[in-house]
């Protein structure tokens, strides 16, 4: 993995939390938290949907626009999928699912070392 891309993620990743500075920052750093564990226990595709079914999937919700946010890196940044996130994570092959998987929690790494120092009660 090259320096650039780890740097690209880390400010990518930081980009996001000041973002998410100005809506509810206790539940992001909660939900930014428990995702890496929710992708290890039970996969990527449960871990989205969990994201998707929260704050009953209303856009402009914090885990509406974390899973925008992820959809944007794995998606648009980094081209492992085209189109929707979770559409192409349920159709394409297991090698693709888990590039995805492995560069979300890369990407959820960075995410969660930012929340801890900028979106603190």
């Amino acid at each position: 993995m090259s320096q650039a891309l780890e740097q690209e993620r880390a400010k990518y990743a930081l980009d996001i939390i000041k973002e998410f500075q100005k809506g509810d920052r206790e539940k992001y750093r909660t939900l930014i938290k428990k995702l890496p564990a929710m992708v290890l226990n039970n996969g990527l595709g449960q871990a989205l949907a969990y994201l998707l079914a929260d704050d009953e999937g209303k856009k402009g919700e914090p885990s509406w626009h974390l899973y925008s946010c992820l959809q944007a890196w794995v998606v648009e940044k980094r081209g492992i999928y085209t189109g929707n996130f979770i559409d192409s994570l349920m159709n394409e092959d297991r090698t693709k699912y888990m590039q995805a998987q492995h560069e979300t929690l890369k990407l959820l790494t960075w995410m969660t070392k930012f929340a801890d120092a900028y979106l603190k009660g």
